[in-house]
């Protein structure tokens, strides 16, 4: 398998914080203003939470959250945060749990919960029927390479200008004005980076017949065996959704050849081919995050879907 290296600078700013109360990373989107701590468990809940909501403050952040293992989860719990789902696996012989806290004015009168709504199972139903007929519709003939990143945004530039140029990222968001502390670039980035310390590794899987293309990309962290897979193109059609699905499963097929143990991915609760994508390829759906991404029509959850390979 081919190493595709990432040479951008990070997509999140990191800090790491090691004083006589607390030890840890903390790692800051500013396109999504959301702050995630990667907890080494040093200090005391409180400590952690009296600096981060410091941090939170100056730099313009609304939501911290925090990949912990179970052991952990009552001590975040008394301070505030709730758990908004799991990754089995995560840490290769322990699952890792979402705990989080909002800040946005719009969830003050309204705090997630952990039920379920109406709303939401009617979504889950959509996700169901569809990923059935992905699974059961006949692939076509692909062709998928492993790829860098300079050639994945190349891959994406060309299939938006053979489609026309009406092609929409799963991952397509433009954040609303906020305070920060760096400038960022033009556009957000089509692979969001989720953690630290990880190797990069890009495919594209195009339709041999037609040409058409799709895009994949993943972080994998080698020390724990776990990988978040992303794609580009949310597969909006039935010709969509059948190269998305072969391509989908093939890149899984490398990451379990790489090593990776646990895989998951994130995409947004107001996309049901995208979700529906993950749940035909034999991925649960293991969380639902609040308020977790910025679009222009305002903030969208996003659900976690996760599949352990071993």
């Amino acid at each position: 398998m081919t190493r595709a290296k990432d040479r951008r600078s990070n997509q999140l700013v990191e800090r790491v914080v090691r004083n006589e109360d607390i030890f840890c990373s903390i790692l800051l989107d500013q396109w999504n203003r959301t702050l995630r701590v990667v907890d080494f468990r040093g200090g005391n809940f409180q400590a952690k939470h009296n600096y981060l909501e410091r941090v939170l403050m100056s730099e313009g952040m609304r939501k911290i959250f925090t990949l912990i293992e179970r052991d952990d989860m009552s001590g975040w719990q008394r301070i505030g945060y709730q758990r908004e789902g799991a990754i089995p696996g995560y840490y290769k012989r322990s699952d890792a749990y979402v705990m989080s806290r909002l800040y946005d004015a719009d969830f003050q009168t309204e705090a997630p919960t952990n039920e379920e709504s109406q709303e939401q199972k009617d979504f889950f139903q959509k996700v169901k029927v569809l990923a059935k007929k992905i699974s059961e519709q006949k692939a076509p003939t692909i062709r998928a390479d492993m790829i860098t990143e300079n050639e994945a945004s190349e891959a994406i530039r060309a299939e938006v200008a053979r489609a026309g140029g009406a092609k929409t990222t799963a991952k397509t968001k433009k954040p609303k004005k906020m305070k920060m502390s760096t400038t960022l670039e033009a556009n957000p980035p089509v692979f969001p980076q989720f953690s630290r310390a990880v190797e990069h590794f890009h495919m594209i899987a195009q339709n041999r017949r037609t040409k058409q293309a799709n895009v994949f990309g993943a972080e994998y962290q080698d020390c724990f065996g776990n990988a978040k897979i992303d794609i580009c193109f949310s597969p909006t059609t039935r010709v969509d959704q059948n190269l998305a699905f072969k391509g989908l499963t093939t890149f899984i097929d490398q990451l379990t050849e790489q090593g990776a143990v646990s895989l998951f991915a994130l995409a947004q609760a107001d996309d049901v081919p995208c979700n529906a994508l993950f749940a035909a390829a034999g991925f649960r759906n293991t969380g639902w995050l609040h308020g977790q991404i910025l679009s222009g029509s305002g903030l969208v959850d996003q659900l976690l879907w996760t599949r352990k390979l071993t």
